[in-house]
């Protein structure tokens, strides 16, 4: 025969010299009976527990010599047809708790969830595929997966209008340093590498949310398509529903923080005034004159293009 399951790690075989059963929920505690219904060993302790709690008090137990001396066919050996409880790893979920909206195992229920009107899930998972509770839980994907569509829209969008600025920003730098090219050669790489370092730093950021929308649409899909694969197995479509939900859960919570954070930084050229006097001004550069030394205008010029010229002011920065 296969090994126990629940038994916390014990070979029980048909012939073994240790034909002692052991409580599945229990550490190298002796079975005390045998549940017909969950197909579980109790000790006494657990058979007390299970005679009390409303969706168990009701099952009928074997104790004594009438107990199975080993591991019935269908009482769990067979685990690919078993959903673990993520908490007690030798244990099936098989009980839903209305109270907390949680499922689990024997264990979970007997030691949480004592005083909860708990639900066996074999009794209510038939129906659960045409039920409200599911079929809103498809409208949910359907409507999450539009809503990340959207903001792959807004995203491609803010991305157009990231370059659509910096080109602009660029071609009025470009159509200022024409008027005063002399002064205008260093000056305009700085300005041309603040500007794409603030363009890549905007397209990197909205890149970066736009992989994070699609790896979550992926997600969506896989968590969807996964739901799907179970609709033929009631037990595991109400699990599975339970198990989509939660995730679903945080996966609206990333796409809220990801429209939050969708959004493009504008910034402009703001034209140094001073610059701009000169220009206006046929003789503000200077005039060639006879007279030597006569060069303060041309120093000036030169002093506040390096000190203030062509100031970026971010709106949003």
């Amino acid at each position: 025969m296969g090994e126990v399951g629940g038994a916390k790690g014990r070979s029980i075989t048909s012939g073994s010299a240790d034909d002692q059963m052991y409580c599945h929920l229990c550490t190298d505690v002796k079975a005390n009976a045998w549940c017909l219904v969950c197909k579980f060993y109790l000790c006494a302790t657990c058979e007390g527990h299970h005679k009390k709690i409303p969706t168990t008090k009701d099952h009928r137990l074997l104790s004594g010599p009438r107990m199975p001396s080993f591991y019935p066919p269908g009482s769990g050996s067979n685990t690919e047809d078993i959903q673990i409880c993520p908490d007690h790893q030798q244990e099936e979920i098989k009980f839903y708790c209305p109270t907390h909206d949680s499922i689990g195992c024997v264990a979970c229920h007997t030691l949480k969830h004592a005083t909860c009107a708990k639900q066996y899930i074999p009794d209510i998972s038939a129906k659960f595929k045409s039920s409200t509770d599911y079929k809103n839980l498809t409208a949910e994907f359907q409507a999450t997966d539009k809503n990340a569509s959207k903001h792959l829209q807004e995203i491609d969008r803010c991305l157009q209008e990231v370059d659509k600025l910096s080109i602009s920003e660029i071609n009025k730098l470009q159509q200022f340093k024409a008027l005063i090219i002399a002064y205008l050669d260093q000056r305009e790489q700085e300005l041309l590498t603040e500007i794409k370092k603030r363009r890549d730093l905007d397209t990197a950021a909205l890149e970066q949310l736009q992989t994070e929308t699609k790896a979550l649409q992926s997600n969506l899909d896989k968590a969807h398509k996964n739901l799907k694969t179970h609709e033929s197995n009631s037990n595991h479509l109400f699990i599975a529903a339970k198990k989509a939900q939660a995730m679903l859960n945080q996966l609206q919570g990333s796409l809220d923080d990801i429209k939050h954070k969708t959004q493009v930084r504008p910034y402009t050229l703001q034209k140094d005034p001073l610059v701009e006097t000169l220009l206006q001004n046929k003789d503000g550069v200077g005039t060639i004159v006879s007279t030597a030394g006569n060069d303060k205008l041309e120093s000036l010029c030169k002093t506040r293009l390096q000190e203030r010229a062509l100031i970026y002011t971010p709106s949003l920065w």
